[in-house]
C-alpha cells in the first residue's frame, strides 16, 4: 500500500523507436524545413517523432505554423536571455516518448533511411551511445543550393568534407534509460561550445561507450552558412563564456548533471535516488528521519518506507506529511533483510541512499553524494556523528575508505545509513535473509569480494541517535557473531601471511579519506540535530520574499537589511527565520526557498555554512547592482565581532574598484567579489 503513487509510464511497447529533437533560436525556416523533411524520410520504417525546441526566438509563431506543417511536435521556451543549446535540447526531450532519444541541430541533413538504421544498431547494444560524423558542405552548398537541388546525395558525398571527431557535434543518440542517468544535457552551458564533447564524456563515465555508426547508407550533412563561433568571437563577454564553458568540460569530472535543479525534466524519469527506510514500531522516531529528507536541497528523490510488521501509527505518520515522493509498504515480518530486499524492489532511484529509520540527514547529504559518484565506481559512502539523544554529546567517526583491503584486517564496513549505493547493484547482490543483524556488515564485505568498487566522500553524511532501543544494543552478542562470520568470509582462502601484507599495503596506500576538519564537521552536525537539542536560524535568500508566508512557521520570521553603501543602491531585505524547527526547514523546502543556517549565540556557523551564506548574501547583492546598473562594481564582505538577528552577522558593500582600496586600509578583513579581477598597486618597502 502506497502513500504515493508512481507517475504513469507509457507502456514500452507503445512507445516510438526514436525521438529527434532540433534545438534552435531565431534560424532560418527554409533550413529548419529541409533539416526536419531530411529526418522524416531518414526514419525509414521505425516509428518515430521529430520534436522542433524553440529556444525564446523572436517571432515563434512562424515557426509553431512551420511545425504544423510539418506534422512535427513544437516546443517553446520562453523568457531566456543567452542562448543554451543544452536547456533548448532537454526541453525537447521533457516532451518526447521516444526509446532513443536522438540530438541534432537544423543545419544537418539526413541521407533517406539513416536513422532507421541508426535504431537496428542501438536495438543490438542499448548500453552504448551513438554518434555520426559530421560531412561538411563547403561554401555555396547552403540552404537555397539544397532546396533547388533535392535528391542530390551523390553530389552532396563528393563534395563533402568529413568534420573531425573530437568535437562530437551533430547527431548523438542514447537510451532513454541512459539519458535520465546522466540527467540530460548540463543546463550550464549556453552561448556557445562544449555540451556535446561534454555529453558524451559523461555518457562514457557512466558506462555507455561511444560507438560511431559507420554505415556507406548512414549520412550527415552540415548545410554551409557564415560561423556562428565567428560571430561569438567579437564579444569580449561571450570569449568569457565560452572559455568557462571549456572549463566546464575539461575539469568537471563528474557524469550525473542538474541533480539540483533539472528544468526540463520529463515526467517518467525516475528519482535520482531512492531514500530506502526499514522500520518496526518507531513511529515516535521516523517522522524526524523524514523531514531530515524532505530538508534536502537536492529534492531529486523518492522516500520507500517498508514496515516490517509493525502494529503502531507509522502510516499516520507518514501520511501528515501529504507528500507523494513517500512510499509506503507493510509486510508481515520477515526481517530487516527480507525488509531491505524488497525496498529494493520497490525503488524507481537510480541510485539507493540507506537510511535507519532514528537516523537524520544533514542537508547537503544527498547533494554531496551525488556530486562525489566517480566513474567505474557503483556509489559512495561518507562519515557520520553519533549523537546523545538526550544530552546532545557528539562523536565523529570517520570510516576507512571500503575496499577488499582496508577491511581485511577486521571485516569492519563503513556506517549503513551512509551508504549510496546503485540500485540496480544493490537488487542483484540482495542481503542475506538468513540473517536478523549485522546484515549491512555481509552485504558490504559480499560486494566488496565481488570486484565493486565504492568511494568515501569524506563530509559527515549521517546524524546517528545513540539511545537504548537501538539495535547495536539490543542485539550485540549477535551483531558480534555475525561480523566475525562476514570476516572470515573475506579471508577465506587466503593465508594468514597474505592477510597481512594486503592489510600492510592498505595501511601504506592511506586507508581513510580526506575530510574537512574535524571541528568544522561537529558544527555543521550541531546545527542538524532534533529540535530538542538543537538552536538554529535560517537565513532565507531574499529573491523569493514576494512568495514567502508570512504566517505558519514555528520559528519567529524578521526581516534584515544588508546595507550598500550606496546613496543609489537601496539596502536589501533579506528573511530571517529565528529559532526554526525542522518543521521550518521542510516548509522552506517545499516553497522551493533557499536558506543558509546561521548558529545562535552559542553555536557558531560551520564553514560550510559560513560559505553557504555568502552565497545567498552575493545573490541578494548581484540583484541590486543588476537592477541598479552597478555591473562593474565590487561587492565587499566582512564579519561581524557580534550582531544581533535582525541585521547580519556580515557588513557589506558595493563600491567601484577605485574605492576597494580606500576600505582595504581601514581593514585587510574584507572579502572581495567581482566579475573582473581587481589588483592592489603595492609598494615595496
Amino acid at each position: 500500500m502506497a502513500l504515493g503513487t508512481s507517475s504513469g509510464v507509457e507502456s514500452l511497447s507503445l512507445r516510438p523507436d526514436v525521438s529527434v529533437v532540433i534545438g534552435f533560436r531565431d534560424w532560418g525556416l527554409r533550413r529548419i524545413r529541409l533539416a526536419v523533411t531530411s529526418i522524416q524520410e531518414a526514419l525509414g520504417n521505425c516509428t518515430g517523432e521529430v520534436i522542433i525546441s524553440d529556444y525564446g526566438s523572436i517571432d515563434p509563431e512562424q515557426n509553431k505554423n512551420l511545425a504544423d506543417d510539418l506534422g512535427c511536435q513544437y516546443v517553446y521556451t520562453h523568457g531566456s536571455a543567452v542562448w543554451s543549446r543544452s536547456r533548448a535540447l532537454n526541453a525537447g526531450f521533457e516532451i518526447s516518448q521516444g526509446e532513443l532519444l536522438v540530438s541534432t541541430d537544423a543545419d544537418m541533413l539526413f541521407s533517406p533511411g539513416s536513422f532507421e538504421k541508426i535504431v537496428e544498431i542501438s536495438k543490438v547494444d542499448k548500453g552504448a551511445a551513438y554518434f555520426l560524423q559530421c560531412r561538411d558542405l563547403p561554401r555555396g552548398f547552403d540552404d537555397e543550393w539544397v532546396e533547388a537541388n533535392p535528391g542530390s546525395w551523390d553530389e552532396l558525398e563528393q563534395v563533402a568534407r568529413l568534420r573531425p571527431r573530437w568535437g562530437m557535434g551533430g547527431m548523438m543518440a542514447i537510451s532513454r534509460r541512459g539519458f535520465f542517468e546522466i540527467r540530460g544535457f548540463d543546463e550550464r552551458f549556453h552561448t556557445y561550445g562544449g555540451e556535446d564533447l561534454d555529453f558524451a564524456q559523461r555518457a562514457r563515465r557512466a558506462g555507455y561507450p561511444t560507438v560511431w555508426v559507420n554505415d556507406p547508407k548512414v549520412r550527415m550533412y552540415h548545410m554551409w552558412h557564415p560561423s556562428t563561433r565567428a560571430a561569438v568571437d567579437q564579444d569580449e563577454e561571450s570569449r568569457e563564456v565560452v572559455q568557462r564553458n571549456r572549463e566546464i568540460v575539461y575539469n568537471d569530472r563528474s557524469f550525473v548533471r542538474n541533480y539540483l535543479d533539472w528544468t526540463h525534466r520529463p515526467a517518467d524519469a525516475p528519482p535520482l535516488v531512492t531514500v530506502a527506510i526499514c522500520t518496526h514500531n518507531r513511529a515516535t522516531l521516523i517522522g524526524d528521519s523524514i523531514k531530515s529528507v524532505l530538508a534536502q536541497t537536492m529534492q531529486d528523490f523518492e522516500i520507500v518506507v517498508v514496515d516490517d510488521g509493525g502494529d503502531d501509527n507509522t502510516r499516520e505518520v507518514l501520511e501528515s506529511f501529504a507528500d507523494p515522493r513517500i512510499k509506503y509498504h507493510w509486510q508481515e515480518k520477515a526481517g530487516i533483510s527480507a525488509a531491505r530486499n524488497r525496498a529494493a524492489e520497490l525503488s524507481r532511484g537510480l541510485y539507493t541512499a540507506v537510511l535507519d529509520d532514528d537516523d537524520l540527514m544533514p542537508p547537503r547529504r544527498l547533494e554531496r553524494q551525488v556530486a562525489g559518484i566517480q566513474p567505474g565506481f557503483v556509489g559512495n559512502v561518507g562519515s557520520f556523528v553519533n549523537f546523545d539523544d538526550q544530552t546532545g554529546e557528539l562523536a565523529l567517526i570517520v570510516s576507512k575508505v571500503p575496499s577488499i583491503e582496508t577491511a581485511m584486517e577486521r571485516g569492519s564496513a563503513p556506517g549503513h545509513s551512509t551508504w549510496l549505493i546503485r540500485t540496480d547493484v544493490v537488487r542483484r547482490l540482495k542481503y542475506d535473509e538468513t540473517l536478523t543483524s549485522g546484515v549491512d556488515n555481509n552485504f558490504m564485505l559480499r560486494l566488496l569480494r565481488s570486484g565493486a568498487k565504492l568511494s568515501h566522500i569524506g563530509e559527515v553524511v549521517t546524524l546517528r541517535r545513540m539511545h537504548s532501543r537501538q539495535v547495536t544494543v539490543l542485539d550485540l552478542d549477535r551483531q558480534l557473531s555475525n561480523a566475525n562470520s562476514a570476516l572470515r568470509f573475506i579471508q577465506w582462502r587466503l593465508d594468514p601471511n597474505a592477510i597481512e601484507e594486503i592489510t600492510k599495503s592498505a595501511k601504506d596506500t592511506g586507508e581513510y579519506p580526506q575530510t574537512p576538519s574535524r571541528e568544522a564537521m561537529l558544527e555543521e552536525a550541531r546545527l542538524f540535530l532534533p529540535d530538542h537539542l538543537a538552536q538554529r536560524n535560517l537565513l532565507l535568500s531574499s529573491g523569493h520574499d514576494l512568495d514567502l508566508p508570512r504566517s505558519g512557521w514555528e520559528g519567529d520570521l524578521v526581516v534584515a537589511t544588508i546595507s550598500t553603501g550606496l546613496d543609489e543602491a537601496p539596502d536589501v531585505p533579506v528573511q530571517i527565520l529565528k529559532r526554526a524547527s525542522f518543521d521550518d526547514m521542510v516548509r522552506a523546502r517545499k516553497h522551493g526557498l533557499n536558506y543558509t543556517v546561521i548558529g545562535d549565540e552559542a553555536t557558531a556557523a560551520a564553514p560550510n555554512e559560513i560559505a553557504a551564506q555568502i552565497r545567498v548574501i552575493l545573490d541578494c547583492a548581484d540583484s541590486v547592482m543588476k537592477s541598479h546598473g552597478l555591473d562593474n562594481h565590487f561587492v565587499l564582505m566582512r564579519r561581524k565581532e557580534s550582531s544581533s538577528l535582525e541585521s547580519l552577522p556580515w557588513e557589506v558593500r558595493i563600491c567601484q574598484g577605485d574605492q576597494v582600496g580606500s576600505l582595504l586600509a581601514e581593514d585587510r578583513e574584507w572579502l572581495i567579489f567581482g566579475n573582473e579581477f581587481w589588483e592592489e598597486n603595492v609598494e615595496d618597502n
